[in-house]
């Protein structure tokens, strides 16, 4: 489905947009533009602030790996990849001069440009690559806050039409129940 033909609501608040931008933070407005499967005003927002601040930040990241997840979301697959691997450099990038964990917006934007590089892989048919690719960001970042965002994304595509595996009940309230 098109953007244009999707049925979330369009961001009707263009004054409130402009007031979350005006404030130095774009996430908040981008994030919602997101939410609502609105990749015009996503793309507005995050040019318009990025005219005004040209500083690859953290925050900036964050905000673009938004506009990833906002394009995977009306499965634009082709946009959500191009935002995904300029976050994912981006975060490559400040990764030379810092620790991943040191601030809150960096293990967003990382994690949220790996989910969507491997949902692109996925969506194109590719799901072997997809699961590859999930494993080795897992391995990197395994000693991260972002270790089991990245592991749930290889179970969601390892896992997904298999029968869930059983379930250990070693105790009990009440009388056993049967097995």
């Amino acid at each position: 489905m098109s953007v244009a033909g999707s049925r979330a609501r369009p961001i009707r608040s263009a004054a409130l947009h402009a007031a979350l931008l005006a404030q130095g933070n774009p996430v908040p407005a981008i994030r919602k533009a997101a939410m609502a499967k609105d990749l015009a005003a996503t793309e507005k927002l995050l040019a318009d602030y990025r005219a005004r601040n040209p500083a690859l930040t953290p925050q900036w990241l964050e905000a673009v790996s938004w506009a990833a997840r906002g394009a995977s979301f009306v499965k634009e697959w082709d946009k959500a990849e191009a935002y995904a691997l300029e976050t994912f450099k981006g975060c490559q990038a400040l990764l030379k001069d810092r620790a991943l964990d040191a601030d809150r917006n960096l293990p967003i934007a990382l994690g949220a440009a790996i989910e969507v590089l491997g949902a692109v892989q996925d969506a194109r048919g590719d799901r072997g690559s997809a699961v590859q690719f999930l494993r080795k960001m897992h391995a990197q970042y395994k000693t991260t806050s972002i270790a089991t965002r990245i592991q749930k994304n290889i179970l969601l595509l390892t896992l997904e039409g298999k029968p869930a595996p059983p379930v250990a009940v070693p105790q009990w309230l009440g009388a056993k129940g049967k097995t």
